[in-house]
Formats: C-alpha cells, structure tokens, sequence
C-alpha cells in the first residue's frame, strides 16, 4: 500500500512540473496607434500567443526594466519569447529598446515594424540584432507567419492555470 501511495505523489508531483513549466509562448507588443495594437494583439492570440501589450516606448521599457538592468529572471517575472515593437514611438524608440537589449547581451528576438522605412533604419535595426523589420502598412497574417517562424507558439494545455 505504502508503495502504490509513492508512485502516486511521484505521478502528482511530475504532473504539476509538467503543468508550471510548460506555458504558453509569450510576446511582449508595442504599438502606439491604439486599433493596431488591439488588432494585432487579437489575431497573435488567435495564434496561441499570450500577448503583453504596451502603448508606447515608455511601457515598452518598463516591461523589460529587469531585462535591461541587467538582473536575470525572477520567480513569477514574466519572460518574453518575441518582442514586436514598432520602431516610432513616444518615449523610447523600437531601435533604443532593441540597443538596450543587446547591450545587456539579451537575445530575445525582436520584430520591429515602422511606417517610415528607409534603408538607413532597416540596416540600423538588423545591425542591433533585429529578426527583420516589417514596413507597414503590411498584412496581419504575414507578420503572424514571421512570428510563427521565429517563435512557434507553444502547447498551453494546463500552462499553470487553475481548473476553476
């Protein structure tokens, strides 16, 4: 008896490893032209994506300060999978919090996206370590299919949610 009451922890613990570490792939959104946030932020989590938005440079940086003050993650911090950020923004721009990023020797993959492209920015991004630079307008199903590229979604089945 004493043996079957064992393997059964041993079933519930792993079960519950299983469940807190697999989660779900996250993406941090940073849009500050509200609709296409909102509109982005829907269809990549149509996509199986938790996303995490911010509205402009400033949130952007807040969300990442553990990131970028050097400090490794902590227990219940969230960890991002795939930045897309636009690259104007008030604030901070997509290009400074991508800079930031490398300085730190964070290699998170970033999308950056921008209705002002020129040659000029598009090389200064991929020079800081940019995954590709998206110039809008462009097709929401195109930029999901780069991100699934670079960063399939992962199962969330029982990701650390409660039954209830």
């Amino acid at each position: 008896m004493k043996r079957a009451e064992t393997e059964t922890e041993k079933e519930r613990i792993l079960e519950e490893a299983e469940r807190t570490t697999t989660r779900v792939t996250r993406i941090l959104l940073a849009e500050d032209d509200t609709e296409m946030r909102c509109l982005l932020a829907w269809r990549l989590e149509a996509d199986s994506y938790e996303v995490i938005t911010a509205e402009d440079g400033l949130e952007l940086h807040k969300q990442l300060a553990p990131a970028l003050a050097g400090s490794r993650k902590q227990a219940g911090e969230p960890e991002f999978d795939l930045i897309i950020s636009d690259i104007r923004m008030p604030g901070f721009s997509g290009l400074e919090v991508l800079a930031s990023l490398r300085r730190q020797d964070r290699t998170t993959p970033v999308i950056l996206i921008t209705a002002f492209g020129d040659d000029e920015t598009r090389d200064t991004a991929l020079c800081l370590g940019a995954s590709t630079v998206i110039d809008k307008p462009f097709d929401v199903d195109d930029l999901c299919a780069v991100a699934r590229r670079i960063m399939p979604p992962r199962s969330n089945e029982g990701a650390g949610r409660d039954p209830a």
